[in-house]
């Protein structure tokens, strides 16, 4: 009779619901013991591996002051960003090492890191830089400024395969990296140990069929590795971007009659005094020299690089600038100097050469 009785209790709906709701009790409670786990066991990895980069407790006055006040973490990141900016970064990473050491929030941890990995980067360290950045990313893997820094660190370390790997998880973001993309691949393929000079001449002439942007990168590698094949990699639309390139291009490998083909290249040998093709130029540089005519050898040019996105100017061809850390094709622009040994002094732009 007891056993019925049992039975009929198990079948009753009142017994049913009170094991639902035990069973979402008991989850719930382990749920709970199992997230607050996982946190102290973050806390404790993070606390051991930020304990690798302080730096010689140089930001020990600052975790006192977070200590006596600890509503001053906004003022004191903005200290570290104005230390930042002035180029101070030894003291902007002593502020953001305190101020991962004195906060559990994490939002404010996450935040510190990206712009410790920033500091860490303008320093110099790009190693402890790519080490913060990761470390950041296990926090919050949709962190796209932590990428877009480690894609220019694994850029500059030549890691080219890991950089196209964050352009994947950049892309996720539905953002255009197609130009990052096509960049990296050009140097990705110079770069490979494991391929003939014969295979990559052939796969970045591939890649310049896809993307014509990159003329100017691979007509120098071209000009460099196998300079009798130049003249094959010629994009008339792109002459414009690789302007120094055939200016310092040796004599051995000038071809008059392939320079002919091009309206611009006639002006640039005519500056330079092996064609006499041209009588003008619109480009002014160009112009003058031609102009100059027997007289020429008197000038010469030298060349700038200016970024088209911010507009700042480098003595030195790139193809990610060094100050936006855009990926931008690098505008050539000519410059006139004196042909005087050991002068570089800019030529007197007001002279008469008519």
């Amino acid at each position: 009779m007891t056993l019925e009785f049992l039975a009929i209790d198990y079948r009753h709906p009142a017994f049913s619901v009170a094991m639902l709701l035990l069973f979402v009790a008991a989850v719930a409670i382990l749920n709970h013991l199992v997230v607050a786990s996982r946190k102290k066991r973050q806390e404790r990895k993070l606390a051991r591996f930020m304990s690798g980069f302080d730096w010689a407790g140089g930001g020990k006055d600052y975790k006192a002051l977070l200590t006596s006040q600890p509503d001053s973490f906004n003022s004191l990141m903005l200290l570290a960003d104005i230390y930042f900016k002035s180029a101070q970064y030894a003291e902007s990473i002593h502020i953001y090492l305190a101020l991962l050491d004195m906060t559990a929030d994490k939002s404010l941890r996450i935040e510190a890191m990206t712009r410790l990995g920033g500091s860490y980067h303008r320093a110099g360290f790009y190693q402890r830089s790519r080490d913060i950045l990761l470390e950041s990313l296990k926090l919050k893997a949709r962190n796209q400024e932590a990428l877009e820094l480690l894609l220019i660190i694994y850029e500059q370390t030549k890691e080219y395969n890991r950089a196209l790997e964050v352009i994947d998880a950049l892309e996720e973001f539905g953002l255009d990296y197609a130009k990052e993309r096509s960049f990296l691949k050009v140097k990705a393929v110079e770069n490979d140990p494991f391929l003939s000079g014969e295979k990559k001449e052939a796969t970045l002439m591939e890649l310049q069929k896809e993307d014509p942007r990159l003329f100017a990168a691979v007509f120098e590698y071209v000009l460099t590795h196998n300079p009798k094949n130049v003249w094959r990699v010629i994009d008339a639309d792109r002459v414009g971007d690789a302007l120094d390139l055939f200016w310092r291009m040796p004599e051995a490998y000038f071809d008059e009659s392939e320079a002919l083909k091009y309206p611009l290249l006639r002006e640039l040998y005519t500056a330079k005094g092996r064609l006499s093709a041209a009588s003008e130029s619109a480009i002014f540089e160009f112009d003058a020299l031609i102009k100059l005519g027997d007289e020429k050898a008197i000038a010469d040019l030298t060349f700038e690089y200016r970024c088209p996105r911010c507009a700042a100017s480098f003595p030195m061809r790139f193809s990610r600038c060094p100050n936006c850390h855009r990926a931008e094709i690098a505008q050539v622009k000519p410059v006139l100097i004196k042909n005087a040994k050991g002068d570089k002094t800019d030529y007197d732009v007001s002279a008469n050469f008519y």
